[in-house]
């Protein structure tokens, strides 16, 4: 058994049971000193995890180690780094594995990205205060410098 946390439309059980049917709901919790912000993913962007002044709503699973091999097709390895977190929670300390985008640039995500995190933070009754944000930032980069995707001007 191992610990999963996800932060972004993965935290929706529905969801994430598609692709790891062992996926028992073990937590919620927020991460300290976060934000989120959303990074390009082909074409369009997703959100991260980076250092912040923010709490990041958060959902930890337990699931069987075998189900992580099929996180690959959600988590890229060319755009995701797998880490693994040793987080001090009401539970104990956990060792939680964790999918982190690479650097890209910061983009805009379409629609369909942006329903599923409110998806995800309504089922399990987050502010969605820090997604507004990330959106709001990433909105401003994209007044600031124009198209956010690289070699599309």
């Amino acid at each position: 058994m191992v610990y999963l946390l996800t932060y972004d439309g993965y935290m929706k059980e529905e969801k994430l049971q598609e692709m790891c049917p062992s996926a028992i709901l073990f937590m919620q919790c927020g991460l300290k000193d976060c934000a989120l912000e959303f990074r390009k993913f082909y074409e369009t962007a997703m959100p991260t995890l980076e250092v912040g002044y923010e709490i990041v709503p958060s959902v930890i699973w337990t699931l069987e180690e075998s189900d992580l091999q099929d996180m690959n097709a959600v988590y890229p390895n060319e755009i995701y780094e797998r880490a693994v977190w040793n987080l001090k929670t009401e539970k104990g300390v956990l060792d939680v594995m964790v999918f982190l985008m690479r650097e890209t640039p910061f983009a805009f995500p379409k629609e369909k990205e942006v329903e599923a995190m409110e998806e995800a933070y309504e089922e399990h009754s987050f502010d969605y205060s820090c997604v507004e944000n990330a959106l709001d930032r990433a909105k401003d980069r994209e007044e600031a410098y124009g198209t956010l995707y690289p070699g599309t001007d």
